[in-house]
């Protein structure tokens, strides 16, 4: 079950809560624009330069250019969306779960179409040197449809699925934080 924690008792305090949560989505979303308009710089801005991302082996350095290159060999624009973005953030840590919607543009090959993606990202970030960014990152795979290979792609694709309460993948990211937490405390 995910908490909402409310440890917000000065002003101050709350006022870095919402830049820490703006600084967050800022991160989201820039590495989504990146992705839609070929922008590796921006995808880069959105990881700490270790950062772990399961779209693939290794982290940013191999996933960024990846990324520019499918993209680029589509006839069409795909659009990557964040919806829902649920952070708690404790101190330089945040646990961040971010529903995502992608229309992922296809080569010819593939038939050219927009398969339909629908999933979060589960996001540890940490911010360092004043900056939040993102230093793990694993994607849930939810619901997805390819025109070319049928209804549902998910089980297709190298991805975790998604489950209920304590089966689904957030479950432990949040589970770590809060943990984390408790022990810093003592």
């Amino acid at each position: 079950m995910i908490e909402r924690r409310c440890a917000v008792s000065e002003p101050g305090d709350a006022l870095a809560e919402v830049l820490a949560q703006l600084a967050i989505r800022d991160a989201l979303y820039r590495f989504c624009r990146g992705v839609d308009r070929g922008d590796a710089d921006a995808m880069f801005s959105a990881f700490h330069p270790d950062a772990t991302d399961s779209h693939g082996p290794g982290g940013p350095e191999h996933i960024v250019p990846m990324l520019v290159q499918r993209f680029d060999e589509t006839p069409r624009v795909g659009q990557h969306h964040i919806t829902n973005v649920h952070a708690v953030v404790d101190g330089d840590v945040a646990a961040v779960e971010s529903y995502f919607l992608l229309f992922n543009a296809q080569s010819e090959e593939r038939g050219g179409e927009h398969e339909l993606v629908g999933g979060r990202y589960l996001d540890r970030f940490e911010r360092r040197n004043g900056e939040w960014r993102i230093a793990a990152r694993e994607i849930v795979v939810d619901v997805a449809r390819s025109p070319l290979f049928g209804s549902d792609l998910a089980g297709a694709l190298p991805y975790v699925t998604g489950g209920r309460r304590e089966k689904d993948p957030s479950a432990a990211l949040f589970t770590q934080v809060r943990n984390q937490a408790r022990v810093e405390e003592k």
